[in-house]
Protein backbone atom coordinates (compact mmCIF):
# COMPACT_ATOMS: atom_id res chain seq x y z
CA UNK A 1 0.00 0.00 0.00
CA UNK A 2 1.61 3.27 -1.06
CA UNK A 3 2.33 5.59 1.85
CA UNK A 4 3.80 8.45 -0.14
CA UNK A 5 4.64 9.36 -3.70
CA UNK A 6 8.30 9.51 -4.58
CA UNK A 7 10.18 10.42 -7.72
CA UNK A 8 12.39 7.66 -9.04
CA UNK A 9 15.88 8.51 -10.26
CA UNK A 10 18.07 6.42 -12.57
CA UNK A 11 19.58 4.53 -9.63
CA UNK A 12 16.14 3.57 -8.29
CA UNK A 13 15.25 2.19 -11.71
CA UNK A 14 18.50 0.21 -11.87
CA UNK A 15 17.81 -1.24 -8.42
CA UNK A 16 14.31 -2.28 -9.54
CA UNK A 17 15.75 -3.99 -12.62
CA UNK A 18 18.25 -5.88 -10.45
CA UNK A 19 15.50 -7.00 -8.07
CA UNK A 20 13.42 -8.22 -11.02
CA UNK A 21 16.38 -10.28 -12.19
CA UNK A 22 16.87 -11.80 -8.74
CA UNK A 23 14.64 -10.79 -5.83
CA UNK A 24 16.94 -12.76 -3.50
CA UNK A 25 20.07 -10.78 -4.42
CA UNK A 26 21.88 -9.33 -1.42
CA UNK A 27 22.22 -5.61 -0.86
CA UNK A 28 25.91 -6.02 -1.63
CA UNK A 29 25.23 -7.78 -4.94
CA UNK A 30 22.77 -5.10 -5.97
CA UNK A 31 25.18 -2.40 -4.80
CA UNK A 32 27.96 -3.88 -6.92
CA UNK A 33 25.65 -3.89 -9.95
CA UNK A 34 24.50 -0.29 -9.53
CA UNK A 35 27.67 1.25 -8.04
CA UNK A 36 26.45 1.86 -4.47
CA UNK A 37 27.32 0.67 -0.99
CA UNK A 38 25.29 -2.01 0.78
CA UNK A 39 23.78 0.46 3.32
CA UNK A 40 22.82 2.91 0.56
CA UNK A 41 21.07 0.15 -1.41
CA UNK A 42 19.26 -1.01 1.74
CA UNK A 43 17.95 2.51 2.36
CA UNK A 44 16.82 2.86 -1.25
CA UNK A 45 14.98 -0.47 -1.17
CA UNK A 46 13.30 0.37 2.15
CA UNK A 47 12.17 3.70 0.67
CA UNK A 48 10.77 1.90 -2.40
CA UNK A 49 8.93 -0.58 -0.14
CA UNK A 50 7.51 2.18 2.09
CA UNK A 51 6.27 4.05 -0.99
CA UNK A 52 4.49 0.90 -2.20
CA UNK A 53 6.58 0.67 -5.37
CA UNK A 54 7.92 -2.70 -4.25
CA UNK A 55 4.84 -4.54 -3.10
CA UNK A 56 6.36 -7.91 -2.31
CA UNK A 57 8.78 -10.67 -3.20
CA UNK A 58 7.46 -13.79 -4.88
CA UNK A 59 8.41 -17.34 -5.75
CA UNK A 60 7.59 -18.76 -9.18
CA UNK A 61 6.70 -22.43 -8.85
CA UNK A 62 7.17 -24.82 -11.74
CA UNK A 63 3.74 -26.49 -11.73
CA UNK A 64 5.03 -29.42 -13.81
CA UNK A 65 7.65 -30.20 -11.15
CA UNK A 66 4.95 -30.63 -8.49
CA UNK A 67 2.74 -32.76 -10.72
CA UNK A 68 0.22 -30.12 -11.74
CA UNK A 69 0.76 -30.64 -15.44
CA UNK A 70 -2.59 -29.22 -16.56
CA UNK A 71 -1.71 -25.52 -16.43
CA UNK A 72 -4.49 -23.33 -17.83
CA UNK A 73 -5.49 -19.74 -18.39
CA UNK A 74 -9.23 -19.21 -18.14
CA UNK A 75 -11.25 -16.36 -19.60
CA UNK A 76 -14.38 -15.73 -17.56
CA UNK A 77 -17.47 -13.56 -18.07
CA UNK A 78 -20.39 -13.37 -15.66
CA UNK A 79 -23.75 -14.63 -16.89
CA UNK A 80 -25.80 -11.54 -16.07
CA UNK A 81 -29.02 -13.57 -16.42
CA UNK A 82 -27.88 -15.53 -13.37
CA UNK A 83 -29.51 -14.26 -10.18
CA UNK A 84 -26.72 -13.53 -7.72
CA UNK A 85 -27.25 -12.71 -4.07
CA UNK A 86 -25.54 -9.32 -3.84
CA UNK A 87 -22.77 -8.51 -6.28
CA UNK A 88 -21.50 -11.32 -8.51
CA UNK A 89 -17.93 -10.82 -7.21
CA UNK A 90 -19.13 -11.54 -3.67
CA UNK A 91 -19.63 -15.18 -4.65
CA UNK A 92 -16.95 -15.71 -7.29
CA UNK A 93 -13.95 -14.28 -5.46
CA UNK A 94 -14.34 -16.55 -2.39
CA UNK A 95 -14.76 -19.51 -4.77
CA UNK A 96 -11.49 -18.64 -6.52
CA UNK A 97 -9.62 -17.89 -3.28
CA UNK A 98 -10.59 -21.22 -1.71
CA UNK A 99 -9.67 -23.33 -4.76
CA UNK A 100 -6.10 -24.53 -4.14
CA UNK A 101 -5.41 -25.02 -7.85
CA UNK A 102 -6.01 -21.33 -8.62
CA UNK A 103 -2.60 -19.67 -8.81
CA UNK A 104 -3.78 -16.11 -9.38
CA UNK A 105 -6.63 -14.18 -10.90
CA UNK A 106 -7.33 -10.70 -12.13
CA UNK A 107 -10.53 -8.70 -12.40
CA UNK A 108 -10.30 -7.03 -15.79
CA UNK A 109 -12.20 -4.53 -17.91
CA UNK A 110 -13.35 -5.09 -21.46
CA UNK A 111 -15.13 -8.04 -23.00
CA UNK A 112 -14.30 -10.33 -20.05
CA UNK A 113 -14.65 -9.97 -16.28
CA UNK A 114 -11.80 -12.15 -14.98
CA UNK A 115 -8.63 -13.83 -16.14
CA UNK A 116 -7.76 -16.89 -14.05
CA UNK A 117 -4.56 -18.94 -13.93
CA UNK A 118 -4.80 -22.44 -12.47
CA UNK A 119 -2.89 -25.73 -12.49
CA UNK A 120 -4.38 -29.17 -11.88
CA UNK A 121 -3.10 -32.66 -11.09
CA UNK A 122 -5.88 -34.42 -13.02
CA UNK A 123 -8.35 -33.82 -15.83
CA UNK A 124 -11.15 -34.80 -13.46
CA UNK A 125 -10.24 -32.10 -10.93
CA UNK A 126 -9.96 -29.51 -13.70
CA UNK A 127 -13.35 -30.59 -15.03
CA UNK A 128 -14.92 -30.27 -11.54
CA UNK A 129 -13.46 -26.79 -11.09
CA UNK A 130 -14.64 -25.63 -14.54
CA UNK A 131 -18.13 -27.00 -13.84
CA UNK A 132 -18.22 -25.00 -10.60
CA UNK A 133 -17.00 -21.91 -12.42
CA UNK A 134 -19.72 -22.32 -15.07
CA UNK A 135 -22.28 -21.81 -12.28
CA UNK A 136 -21.19 -18.16 -12.32
CA UNK A 137 -20.87 -17.54 -16.04
CA UNK A 138 -19.15 -18.29 -19.30
CA UNK A 139 -15.76 -20.00 -19.38
CA UNK A 140 -13.13 -20.36 -22.08
CA UNK A 141 -10.08 -22.40 -21.14
CA UNK A 142 -6.64 -22.30 -22.74
CA UNK A 143 -4.23 -25.14 -21.96
CA UNK A 144 -0.69 -23.80 -21.65
CA UNK A 145 1.58 -25.79 -23.96
CA UNK A 146 4.91 -24.32 -22.86
CA UNK A 147 6.09 -21.70 -20.41
CA UNK A 148 8.49 -19.18 -21.89
CA UNK A 149 10.36 -17.32 -19.16
CA UNK A 150 10.70 -13.65 -19.86
CA UNK A 151 14.37 -12.82 -19.43
CA UNK A 152 14.11 -9.33 -20.81
CA UNK A 153 11.52 -6.61 -20.73
CA UNK A 154 11.73 -5.88 -17.03
CA UNK A 155 10.27 -2.60 -15.88
CA UNK A 156 12.70 0.22 -16.36
CA UNK A 157 12.45 3.94 -16.86
CA UNK A 158 12.79 3.65 -20.66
Amino acid sequence: MPNRKIELDATDWRILVELQRDARATYKEIGDAVGMTRPAVRERILRLEEAGIISGYHVDINTDAIGRTLHVMINFKFDLDNKFDGKPNDSLIPFLKTTPEVIRFWEIYGELDFLIEAAFYTKERMHDFLDGLRNFGFVRTHLIAMFVKRECGQIDNG
